[in-house]
């Protein structure tokens, strides 16, 4: 791998090629920045809760959010994950959109609840909202986590 490229491509079919460090950075509890593109070709960032299980990304949203909008149309999105501990430890993900459904989204939506421990939330009296589970597939993965792992184990051999 070349030392200069911090950002390590998988191939296509990524349920059977995701890294092992890549596969349990993803059970890390942290926002996704989830990139759509408006009708003008502009890139919209938004931050969302996500889990990662059976091969896809799942997160949550509701009817009338813009993203939710414009993934739908496009059908795919980049998602973004940084360590907030330790911002070397990037994943930058190109998907693209298996399913965008309202069935199970409110019990989704409070399993994130849980896994993002904000039990705040739980009181909060909003608007009422369609909720919709997304999920989607990964198709493309730059990761500094496969890097870094080789670059601690050549420092491991050398000493």
């Amino acid at each position: 791998m070349d030392r200069h490229n911090l950002f390590h491509d998988e191939r296509q079919d990524m349920k059977e090629e995701i890294s092992e460090a890549n596969l349990k950075f993803f059970q890390e509890v942290m926002p996704v920045i989830v990139g759509t593109k408006r009708r003008s070709g502009i890139v919209k960032m938004d931050p969302a809760w996500f889990e990662f299980r059976e091969g896809y990304f799942w997160l949550n949203s509701f009817r009338g959010s813009r993203w939710l909008e414009h993934l739908e149309r496009e059908g795919r999105a980049s998602l973004l994950l940084i360590d907030p501990k330790d911002m070397t430890r990037v994943v930058h993900i190109e998907s693209t959109l298996v399913r965008a459904d309202e069935e199970g989204a409110d019990e989704h939506l409070a399993r994130l609840n849980d896994r993002y421990q904000m039990p705040e939330h739980d009181e909060l009296e909003l608007e009422p909202q369609t909720r919709v589970t997304i999920q989607l597939e990964p198709q493309n993965i730059r990761s500094t986590l496969d890097w870094l792992n080789q670059c601690a184990a050549e420092v491991d051999v050398s000493q």
